[in-house]
């Protein structure tokens, strides 16, 4: 199971909507730490990591722990419906323009045609019908219960141990 922490912004009937956690740092270095805010202006991956942070998204899971608005909850998904999500994007794709550039290869050459173009144009096509056929196949996934994200538990809260100074 993949955790990610998340804070609830609202419930309904049993889910909940979830506003994932996004780090703001990229734990390369020290210079990202709020005790070293002068150093994180010299830091050269700073700029470039808050150029490429991902906009985060609200998302719909399941709500057993009955989580309220506020809450800091931890989120889990299977490990294998990533991996699905993952195989759908990347892989199919991929997959489909190799095979139809192989295939509008040997069918221009069959034609007496230049078989490069006929690799090119075989492949975007293939390209273009691999991403719809994977986007197609994780709506598909996403509608099943075993994919849907569903909060494990509230985040545990850390106590300070009490400090006692003697006189």
């Amino acid at each position: 199971m993949i955790e990610q922490t998340a804070k609830v912004v609202s419930i309904k009937q049993g889910y909940a909507w979830v506003l994932p956690a996004v780090s703001k740092d990229c734990a390369s270095c020290q210079a990202m730490q709020p005790a070293s805010a002068q150093t994180a202006k010299s830091c050269a991956t700073a700029g470039l990591f808050n150029f490429f942070r991902p906009n985060t998204e609200k998302l719909y899971a399941a709500n057993p722990v009955h989580a309220k608005p506020g809450d800091e909850v931890v989120i889990g998904m299977q490990a294998n419906t990533l991996l699905m999500y993952s195989a759908f994007a990347y892989l199919l794709p991929l997959l489909s323009m190799i095979l139809f550039a192989l295939l509008g290869k040997e069918v221009f050459i069959a034609l007496s045609l230049h078989a490069d173009a006929g690799a090119i144009l075989a492949g975007v096509c293939g390209l273009w019908g691999g991403l719809h056929l994977s986007a197609w196949q994780a709506a598909r996934i996403a509608r099943s219960d075993n994919s849907q994200p569903v909060i494990l538990r509230l985040k545990e809260q850390a106590i300070m141990p009490l400090q006692i100074s003697s006189p």
